[in-house]
């Protein structure tokens, strides 16, 4: 059975997959999740965060385990990327879930051109601009429109601010570390974050093993968690 690193988006938290874990577990894997910096209960001051710090927390969660791990990462794709950039042999493969990864050495903040001018309208600055949050009615209109409204109620609450320093930073992939680490791409169908015509641009530039799609928002591990646990049990059956 496969080990499988859950690592969370932005705005979110490990808390986004509790609906996952005992899911994976129940079929037999191995689920581990982390708070990336300043999220959740890692409070490292959101205007001093940088991509290379993401990258460097799930290295450690990586580096702890028995075996190569399955990265997921949600939406923002580049901490997972660049754990395969700097380590692909500590990493069995990759899964983007309704991911955003810019072309290569651009930066996430480049790579949100293409979203929603309607959804980004819905991004709170800090006075400083060096971190956002999404509006309440941001997040249930665009984050959350297939799942059940009072399940939206308590999740709103848990979302923080997002540091902007990782957005700003150029994510440069090579076919030497990152090329050689499997890749799958779960697509949501019903997305208003990160449109589908978006994510079937990216699934082509970074040249996917296999697609999966889901009839669900941009939050899959909620709306329909047993329909993605289901996806990355198929993917871990592929090693």
């Amino acid at each position: 059975m496969a080990t499988f690193v859950l690592v969370h988006g932005s705005f979110l938290a490990s808390w986004c997959w509790r609906e996952v874990v005992p899911r994976l577990e129940s079929d037999g894997h191995r689920a581990v999740t982390l708070d990336l910096p300043g999220h959740g209960a890692d409070h490292t001051p959101v205007g001093h965060v940088t991509m290379q710090q993401y990258v460097e927390a799930v290295l450690r969660v990586v580096r702890s385990l028995d075996k190569p791990p399955i990265l997921v990462g949600h939406s923002m794709g580049g901490p997972i990327a660049g754990v395969a950039e700097s380590e692909s042999g500590a990493v069995a493969g990759l899964v983007f879930v309704a991911g955003l990864l810019p072309p290569n050495g651009g930066s996430l903040l480049q790579g949100t051109d293409g979203l929603d001018p309607e959804y980004l309208a819905q991004i709170e600055w800090a006075d400083d601009r060096r971190s956002a949050r999404v509006s309440a009615r941001g997040a249930r209109e665009f984050w959350f429109s297939s799942c059940p409204s009072k399940l939206v109620d308590h999740t709103i609450p848990l979302m923080t601010a997002e540091p902007i320093g990782p957005y700003e930073t150029p994510i440069v992939t090579s076919d030497e570390h990152f090329g050689r680490v499997p890749r799958f791409y779960i697509e949501t169908l019903k997305d208003r974050v990160v449109p589908t015509a978006v994510q079937k641009v990216i699934q082509a530039r970074i040249e996917c093993r296999q697609v999966f799609s889901l009839d669900t928002d941009h939050a899959p591990f909620l709306s329909a968690p047993q329909a993605l646990v289901d996806s990355l049990t198929s993917i871990a059956g592929q090693f």
